[in-house]
Formats: C-alpha cells, sequence, structure tokens
C-alpha cells in the first residue's frame, strides 16, 4: 500500500513528516510527498478555472502513475479540485475531510484561517454536512498572519495564531484550523485547548489509518471521500 501527500507548501511536507511519525500510519503504508507550490499560486493569483482543474488532475495522475492507492491533497484551497480529479484506482482525499465531518456534529463552529482563499471551499466542504452551514459558522480571517508563513517565519506565524485563539476563541464552543498549515500552533497553547480544536493533519492520518486497517471491501463502502 501506498499513501501519497500533495503539497502546495514545501513547509507543509515538513509539518506532515512530523505528524506521520507521531501516527501508526508507516505501519500500514509507503508514504511519498509530492510539493506542487504553483498550483496554490495560480489559486491565489487568477482563481478556481478549468486550468487550474486540469493541473491539479495532471498532478493527481502523476501520482497514481507513480503506485500511489491513496493521494491526500494537503492544500484546502485545492481540495476539491483534487477530489474531482478522476484516477483508475487511487482514492483521493482532500485532508479537511474527515475534520469537516467531526466539525459537523458541532452546535456552533467557528472556522479560522490564515488565508482569504481558503475560506469558500472549506464552507463549501462543511454544507455538504451540515445544510444550515451558514447559520451555524462563524467565519474569520486572521489578517496579516499569512505573511509570516511566506516569508518563511513560521515561529512568528503559528505564535499570532495561538494568541489569536488565546484573545478571541476562548468562549467558542469548537473552532476549526481551516489550513493544515495552522495545527503547530496548538503546541503554543494549554491542553485545554485539544478538546476544543479540530486540526486537519491529525484527524486526516486518523481517519487514513483507520482505513487501511479495514478490509477492503469495507474500506471502501465507507470511503468518506465519496
Amino acid at each position: 500500500m501506498k499513501v501519497a501527500f500533495l503539497h502546495t507548501l514545501a513547509a507543509n511536507q515538513i509539518l506532515f513528516d512530523v505528524c506521520i511519525q507521531e501516527s501508526q500510519l508507516a505501519k500500514f503504508a509507503d508514504v511519498m510527498h509530492c510539493c506542487a507550490p504553483e498550483l496554490l499560486e495560480y489559486a491565489s493569483g487568477v482563481g478556481f478555472d478549468a486550468h487550474l482543474a486540469n493541473q491539479v488532475a495532471g498532478q493527481v495522475r502523476a501520482l497514481e502513475q507513480q503506485g500511489a492507492d491513496w493521494i491526500v491533497c494537503t492544500c484546502s484551497s485545492i481540495g476539491r479540485l483534487a477530489e474531482s480529479s478522476l484516477t483508475h484506482h487511487a482514492k483521493v482525499l482532500r485532508v479537511d475531510r474527515p475534520m469537516a465531518q467531526k466539525a459537523s456534529q458541532a452546535k456552533q463552529l467557528t472556522v479560522l484561517a490564515a488565508l482569504p482563499t481558503t475560506i469558500e471551499p472549506t464552507m463549501s466542504l462543511l454544507a455538504e454536512y451540515r445544510v444550515d452551514i451558514e447559520q451555524f459558522a462563524n467565519v474569520r480571517v486572521i489578517d496579516v498572519v499569512w505573511q509570516h508563513y511566506l516569508a518563511g517565519d513560521l515561529a512568528t506565524y503559528q505564535q499570532a495564531i495561538a494568541n489569536y485563539l488565546d484573545q478571541y476563541c476562548s468562549d467558542d464552543e469548537v473552532v476549526l484550523l481551516a489550513q493544515a498549515s495552522m495545527a503547530p500552533a496548538m503546541k503554543l497553547l494549554s491542553e485545554v485547548w485539544s478538546t476544543k480544536v479540530l486540526t486537519s493533519p491529525s484527524t486526516c492520518l486518523e481517519y487514513l489509518v483507520g482505513q487501511l486497517m479495514l478490509p477492503s471491501e469495507q474500506g471502501e463502502r465507507d470511503d468518506c471521500s465519496s
């Protein structure tokens, strides 16, 4: 079994390497990484059009040709395009789908993002599980923090997210961090936050390991990417 991770940011590969080491994934599958920053650059600069969809589909097909049985897109912005890509046998999963399923069970949800282009794809995904998503979720973008990420100043980026959570989200029931890159900020907060904040890397890997442990036929029936 081989699992491929499609990243649009080099730092996400480092992030997922750490998360994979902390999970049981390596017991069940070989892992490979592919980084295609041009996909997010195009989405942010031009938008979501047919050209971008073809670019994403090309990356997905290439990973399948390299033997991937599962392809996980770690970019929330292009996750929908990745899942829409046609494959022969590989299953494609956007990293935030398992998290969205969990989030849909909350009575009230705060969606927190560091990049505005993430909001629409995230809300569309949540709407697949909750028809009342507009009333259910409070959406916020943490202004100016993304520039720290692009500059490679991950410490400042993560601290700014942690500070925002501490100052503005302490009374929120459940907080969803819309981007995988935001997850490390949790290590800067007290343990109490772990019960109310959802992050996509750990939730996705937990789901993926569960699927790989299932008999193949049951795994196909339970596949949340279908």
